[in-house]
Parts: C-alpha cells; structure tokens; sequence
C-alpha cells in the first residue's frame, strides 16, 4: 500500500473513488461541497489531498487544510472502502500529516460521531450544530 499526497495524474481515480465512496444521504455530510468534483480538483492541485493506493487502486482518500492562525489541521472529507474499512487506513493515512492536531468536525445528531470516538478522537467542543473532534497521530 502507497500512502502520498494526490498527484493530477490520480485526479479521474480520485473523483472517482469519492463518487462510489460519499453517499449523499450519509448524515455525516453536512455540506454539497463535500459531492463536488471541482473542489476535490482544487485539493489534489493544491497538495491537500491524501490517497491510499493498492494495486494501483485508490482505496482511501482524504482532503485537508492546514490553518495557519490556530496552528491546526481541518479535516474536510474523507472515505475508505468498504473492504478496508475497521483497519486503522485513516489513522495510517493521517500521519502522513501529523505535525498538528488535526480538527475534524461532525453534525450533532449523525451517528459518524459514534466513529470518532470509537476510533479514539477527541471531543473538543461541541455548539448547536457541530461537534468539533481532535486527534494528535
């Protein structure tokens, strides 16, 4: 297994992956931008795109923002497939940028919130709408 930044070359399998991965009606995803190609381009363009490769097969992915003025990661999407799912392939593919606490943030009611803290994240504050999870890898 390859674990790097997105290269353009991966762009078609990423969209791809990501298509076949996101399921709009998943509670976990609370924003469109999440579904949409061009922003998935923008990432892998911009080096904020983290794949998991076997076989030449992207089998995980995930898109990121280091935020300069809180010295924290965001982590906006990700997905794994099915098959490698309950291995700890997010947990690997995170320390690839491990220098910061990395945020992720989870709609209050959705049951993805059950993930993360199984998955050993940290509740760092919750509001009316979000709670805000933070892992150290």
């Amino acid at each position: 297994m390859q674990i790097a930044l997105a290269e353009i070359t991966h762009t078609p399998q990423v969209l791809s992956f990501f298509k076949h991965n996101l399921d709009r009606n998943n509670n976990g995803i609370y924003s469109e931008e999440f579904l949409c190609p061009l922003g998935i381009e923008a990432a892998i363009r911009r080096k904020q795109m983290i794949v998991a490769i076997v076989e030449g097969q992207v089998v995980g992915a995930f898109r990121f923002y280091k935020k300069k003025s809180s010295n924290t990661i965001s982590l906006y999407q990700f997905a794994i497939s099915e098959i490698y799912r309950r291995q700890g392939l997010l947990k690997k593919m995170l320390k690839i940028i491990n220098d910061l606490p990395i945020l992720a943030l989870c709609p209050i009611e959705s049951e993805f919130n059950e993930y993360y803290y199984k998955s050993g994240w940290q509740l760092q504050e919750q509001n009316s709408q979000f709670n805000k999870w933070v892992i150290k890898c």
